[in-house]
Formats: C-alpha cells, sequence, structure tokens
C-alpha cells in the first residue's frame, strides 16, 4: 500500500509540473496551441500598447519560413509560417518569442518600410529597436525580449539582415530607452519649462525651398530645433554696413542681408541679387 501511495503521489505531481510548466505574464495556456490564435492575439496586444488601431491583416502562409510584413491592394498584411510559430514557442519555452517577431514586422509597417521596394539593415535594426521598445511596454523583461534571436537566431537570418549580435544589440537599446521613459512625465518639471520660456525669440525666418523655421533670440543666436526639440544655434544675426540692410543673417560663411520689410536677400560675387526668404519679427514678450 505504502508503494502504491508513492507512485499515485509521484503521479500526481507530474501532471502538476506538466499543466504548469510554460506559463508565463502574458498567456496561462500550455504551449500546445494553435498558432493562428497565437499569432492574431500577439497582434492585437502589441497594437494595444501603440494606441493605434489593429488595421493589420494576419494570416498563415506555409510558403515563407518565418513572419513577414507587406502591403498588397494598399492594405497591410503580417504573414506568418504555423510551424514556425509553433517551434518557436516550443523551443523557447515563451510566447514572448513569436510576440517579438510579429512586433519585428508590425515596426516594419509603422515605420514605413513596406512601401519601399528594397530592405535595408538599418531598416531591420529599427524594427528589432521597435520590437523590444514595445515588449518592454507589454511587461516583458530583456530575456524575454531576446528569446527568439538567441535561441533560434540563425533560422532568422539573411542577407538582409543585420548580424545577430547587431540586432540583439538594437532590442537591447529599444527596451532600454522604454525603461528609462518608464513614469516619467513628458513635462514633469515646471521650473525647467518657465526658463525655456525666458528664452525669447526676437525673430522667426524662413527660406524658399527650406521646410525648416529658424529663430533669433535676444543674444542674436540664430537657432534651429532638431527632431527632439533640442535648440542648435547655427549661426548669428550681425550688425549691417550696407544701408540697403537692417540686419545681416549669418550661416557659416554664408551672409544675408535682410531688410526693413522682412525680405532676405542673397548677393553673388558678380553683383547679382535675388530674394532667397523672409523674416518675421516676433513679439519678444510672447
Amino acid at each position: 500500500m505504502t508503494f502504491i501511495k508513492i507512485l499515485l503521489t509521484t503521479i500526481l505531481l507530474g501532471l502538476i509540473s506538466t499543466l504548469t510548466f510554460g506559463q508565463d505574464s502574458l498567456s496561462t495556456e500550455h504551449y500546445a496551441f494553435e498558432p493562428d490564435k497565437v499569432a492574431k492575439e500577439a497582434v492585437s496586444k502589441i497594437v494595444q500598447y501603440t494606441g493605434l488601431p489593429s488595421n493589420f491583416s494576419v494570416v498563415a502562409d506555409d510558403n515563407i519560413s518565418t513572419a513577414i510584413a507587406y502591403l498588397k491592394n494598399n492594405k497591410r498584411y503580417i504573414a506568418y509560417n504555423p510551424k514556425f510559430i509553433q517551434k518557436l514557442n516550443d523551443q523557447t519555452a515563451t510566447n514572448w518569442a513569436s510576440v517579438s517577431v510579429l512586433a519585428h514586422e508590425i515596426g516594419h509597417h509603422l515605420a514605413g518600410h513596406t512601401l519601399l521596394k528594397n530592405s535595408s539593415p538599418g531598416n531591420e535594426l529599427l524594427a528589432d529597436k521597435f520590437s523590444g521598445f514595445i515588449l518592454f511596454q507589454m511587461g516583458a523583461s530583456l530575456t524575454d525580449a531576446k528569446a527568439a534571436l538567441s535561441e533560434i537566431g540563425h533560422e532568422m537570418d539573411t542577407t538582409k539582415h543585420p548580424p545577430k549580435l547587431a540586432r540583439l544589440a538594437a532590442i537591447q537599446e529599444g527596451w532600454n530607452e522604454a525603461e528609462l521613459l518608464k513614469d516619467v512625465n513628458a513635462y514633469s518639471s515646471l521650473s525647467k519649462r518657465n526658463s525655456t520660456k525666458a528664452t525669447h525669440f526676437l525673430y522667426k525666418c524662413s527660406f524658399k525651398g527650406d521646410d525648416n523655421i529658424y529663430f533669433v533670440d535676444e543674444k542674436d543666436n540664430i537657432i534651429w530645433y532638431n527632431n527632439s526639440g533640442n535648440p542648435i544655434i547655427i549661426g548669428s544675426k550681425k550688425t549691417s554696413t550696407d544701408s540697403k540692410y537692417v540686419w545681416i543673417y549669418n550661416y557659416l560663411d554664408n551672409f544675408y542681408g535682410v531688410d526693413a520689410k522682412g525680405k532676405i536677400w542673397k548677393e553673388t560675387t558678380y553683383g547679382s541679387i535675388f530674394a532667397v526668404g523672409e523674416v518675421k519679427e516676433l513679439n519678444p514678450k510672447d
């Protein structure tokens, strides 16, 4: 009787272990799941964390090796190989692996890469970075975010993809960037915002054929804002020695005359003169 009790206990513990293995924060199901359900659920969850509508068609395709993003008749598609998704999750023992692969493909769509004729190593790394960034937002650990490439990266390599180490580094960069933004208010420092307002701009300058706007501050600096909103000093406002101009717009070795009406003029070495832009005076108190 004692032997039978021990045997039954061993079997019971084995069953419990089997039922609980493979559970993680994304799903409570065992890994013997249907790839179609996994892929569609993963894409839906990923898009939720971007705040965008889910307008991707997720389709199974045995003719591709892993997963791919593409456009067809102006519609966004994400295709995946069911056997690959199944193997990926089974081999890595986490469904975060398939999520990272699908996030990579969504990254291609959101970055506009599917509008291009050819892929590039840079675009692949950008998609990897997006994958790492969005997986952190979803609650994945760095190990989870790297799981797919770490385990079966050789199956995901092509001539268009960068080296595995570079791709893992891109995923980590995205994950780390998201971690730095956690619980950070973009405008958390009121005093910092007020100090920014203390710098008054006197002029706004624009040039023909140039979509950028340039500003002149109280210290006669010509300032351009980069894509992160950081001010970059690129030139200076100088006093004019020519009666035709109120002041001179100086950028590197380029000197442009600004007249009383706000027109910006360029003079050639041959004496020709033509308008290249305009200046708008701003209220220094704004």
